[in-house]
C-alpha cells in the first residue's frame, strides 16, 4: 500500500516542477520519494490513528486489515497503469468502511462525515486559494525575474509539498496496522521507505500526467499551484483527516491556470478522472463489503 501512495500521491507534487523541465521526472520522483519518507515518520501518527481507530466502532482484526489494504492497494496499482491519479484517500477509506459495515458493530458517522465534508470542499478551496495566489505572485515576482531562481523556489515547494504528502498520506497504509499493535515508529519508518521506493520506480506515468496533460501552468503559478495542497494537507494532519493528494493538486493547478482563462483547462481529462474517483470510492466499499462477508462466512 505505501508502493501504491510513492507512486500515486507523492509525484504530483512534483508535476509542476517537472513541467518546467529544468528537472527530469525520474529525478523528480527520487526527490519527492525521499521528501515523503521525512514527512511520514515525523508527522504520519495523526492520520494513522484516524484510518486505525477513528471510522469504526471497535477494534480492527487482522483480516479486516488485510482486505483494507488489499482492496485499496489494487485499485492506486490499476489507476496508475491506466495513467489516472487514484485518491489512495478515497479506496483506503472506502475499503474501511466496507470492512466495517461486515466487521465491525457501527461506523463512527462523525467522523467520517468531518473527513467527507473536508474532502467536497478541497476543490473549491483549492482553485480559489491557488487562483488568488497566482494574481498575487504577477505582482510580487516581475516578470524578468531569474528563471533559474523561480525554478529553485518551486524545487523547495516542491520539497514540501511531497514531505506533506508522505506526512497525510502513509497513515492510510500503516494507519490498519497500528491498530493491530504494532509499533508506529517501526510502522512509519517502513512506510516512509516504501513510499520512496513506489515513487522512484513506479511513478513517471502520473508525473508525465500531472505535468502535461491537466493545465499548462508556468513556474510562477506553479508556485500557487504547489503551495496550496500544502496548506490543506497540513490542516488535515492537524485535524487528523487523510485527503487525497491528487484531488488538491489537480485542483491547484487548474486554479493557477485560470489566470490563462478556461481554455488552459483539460477538461475531458479532468472529467473523466473525477468520474474515476467517485466509482473507485463506490468499488472500494463493494469490494471490501463482499470480501468480508465471503471470508467471514467462511472462517
Amino acid at each position: 500500500m505505501s508502493l501504491s501512495i510513492g507512486s500515486s500521491s507523492i509525484p504530483p507534487a512534483f508535476g509542476p516542477v517537472s513541467f518546467s523541465r529544468e528537472i527530469g521526472v525520474l529525478r523528480s520522483a527520487f526527490f519527492g520519494g525521499l521528501a515523503g519518507l521525512l514527512g511520514a515518520f515525523l508527522q504520519g501518527s495523526s492520520v494513522s490513528s484516524t484510518v486505525g481507530s477513528g471510522m469504526v466502532v471497535g477494534e480492527l482484526v487482522i483480516l479486516q486489515a488485510f482486505i483494507i489494504l488489499f482492496v485499496s492497494s489494487t485499485l492506486v496499482i490499476v489507476s496508475n497503469i491506466l495513467k489516472y491519479p487514484m485518491p489512495t484517500a478515497f479506496t483506503v477509506i472506502g475499503a474501511v468502511l466496507g470492512t466495517g459495515t461486515s466487521f465491525n458493530p457501527g461506523i463512527l458517522w462523525s467522523n467520517v462525515n468531518n473527513v467527507l465534508f473536508y474532502w467536497s470542499i478541497i476543490p473549491f478551496l483549492a482553485i480559489t486559494i491557488a487562483f488568488s495566489l497566482s494574481k498575487i505572485l504577477t505582482f510580487i515576482i516581475p516578470s524578468d525575474y531569474h528563471k533559474n531562481k523561480i525554478n529553485y523556489l518551486n524545487f523547495g515547494i516542491g520539497l514540501f509539498v511531497a514531505y506533506t504528502a508522505g506526512a497525510n498520506s502513509v497513515g492510510l497504509a500503516i494507519g490498519p496496522l497500528y491498530s493491530l499493535g504494532y509499533n508506529l515508529n517501526y510502522l512509519l519508518l517502513l512506510g516512509g521507505f516504501s513510499i520512496l521506493l513506489g515513487a522512484w520506480l513506479l511513478s513517471p506515468r502520473i508525473i508525465h500526467t500531472v505535468s502535461f496533460e491537466y493545465s499548462n501552468i508556468g513556474p510562477r503559478r506553479s508556485i500557487s499551484a504547489l503551495g496550496t495542497p500544502a496548506i490543506l494537507a497540513q490542516i488535515g494532519i492537524h485535524f487528523g483527516i487523510p485527503i487525497s493528494f491528487s484531488e488538491a493538486i489537480i485542483f491547484s493547478m487548474i486554479g493557477s491556470g485560470l489566470v490563462l482563462g478556461k481554455s488552459n483547462i483539460g477538461k475531458k481529462k479532468l472529467a473523466y478522472t473525477i468520474g474515476a474517483w467517485i466509482f473507485a470510492f463506490a468499488l472500494s466499499i463493494s469490494i471490501s463489503f463482499l470480501l468480508s462477508e465471503i471470508t467471514r462466512g467462511i472462517l
